[in-house]
């Protein structure tokens, strides 16, 4: 009886690993005009959970910098004090384009606005396998 709950256990565990969490943006770097909108889309692959999946916009000056928090699809609260007056305004915001891909807005995009933009997505996997967030830089 043990050898048959091991062998399910392990079962449960490979159908786990087959799939892997993808999350993926643009290919890089994206170039800004001072003024114009700027739109970064995000998408999440090969997850299990919920349909609707959430997302979280981070900024970084560098690729390996500190995180500012800019807006989540799901908590109001999320954004840096850098950023809440943009997004109170609708400067910045984030648009759900289906239950697993949404769109990071910028109206006017400013000098400041130059770094790399990442996309997360909080974990719903039974299984944590594949990447979570990706990066593009905004030049």
């Amino acid at each position: 009886m043990d050898k048959c709950l091991f062998a399910f256990a392990f079962g449960l565990l490979m159908l786990g690993g087959c799939s892997a969490r993808v999350v993926t943006v643009p290919p890089g770097p994206l170039i800004r005009v001072e003024g114009q909108p700027v739109s970064i889309r995000c998408d999440v692959k090969e997850y299990t959970g919920p349909s609707e999946q959430d997302f979280e916009w981070n900024m970084l000056k560098d690729a390996k910098g500190q995180k500012t928090k800019i807006i989540s699809s799901f908590d109001s609260r999320y954004s840096d004090q850098t950023y809440s007056k943009r997004v109170a305004s609708g400067d910045i915001s984030v648009v759900r384009l289906q239950d697993n891909e949404v769109e990071l807005k910028i109206a006017e995009v400013k000098l400041t606005d130059a770094g790399f933009y990442e996309c997360q997505t909080p974990s719903t996997d039974y299984v944590i396998s594949g990447n979570y967030m990706a990066q593009v830089q905004l030049t």
